[in-house]
């Protein structure tokens, strides 16, 4: 068997119409299923842009700067605020496996080295989870 042009661009042409065909008729399928127009659909689209925006660093859609969060939901510096206090109040144990709180008052963060802070925060970050619904850090299940 020879290579023919001709034959091969046909071919292509054939894979391709079948394609788009095929994937119009999902895309009309999946329209009418939900019951939304073009428009709605458009306008679903356009109203999450203006509020969402992609966040390479999380590879994940996060909320624009410049929207105000929903009321009642804590603001991150606030999240943020909350574990810096959990973390003065407390102490890793490894012994125990577990943090526990500090005799006396809260210990002055600053005190410690950079590479205490970061492994002391990266413990925490497994250990505990922000509850949303409670506005409070919980322990993770394990």
């Amino acid at each position: 068997m020879t290579f023919n042009i001709t034959r091969s661009i046909a071919a292509a042409s054939l894979v391709l119409g079948l394609a788009t065909i095929t994937s119009t008729a999902y895309a009309q399928t999946s329209t009418k299923s939900t019951g939304l127009t073009r428009a709605q659909v458009v306008m679903d689209r356009d109203a999450f842009l203006a509020t969402m925006r992609w966040d390479e660093s999380m590879s994940a859609w996060v909320m624009r700067d410049d929207i105000p969060m929903p009321a009642g939901v804590p603001s991150k510096a606030e999240v943020m605020a909350m574990a810096d206090k959990f973390m003065s109040m407390h102490t890793y144990d490894a012994s125990k496996g577990k943090f526990m709180p500090v005799t006396g008052g809260p210990r002055d963060m600053s005190k410690l080295t950079r590479a205490q802070v970061q492994a002391e925060t990266i413990q925490f970050l497994k250990m505990y989870q922000f509850d949303e619904s409670t506005s409070q850090w919980v322990e993770k299940n394990r």
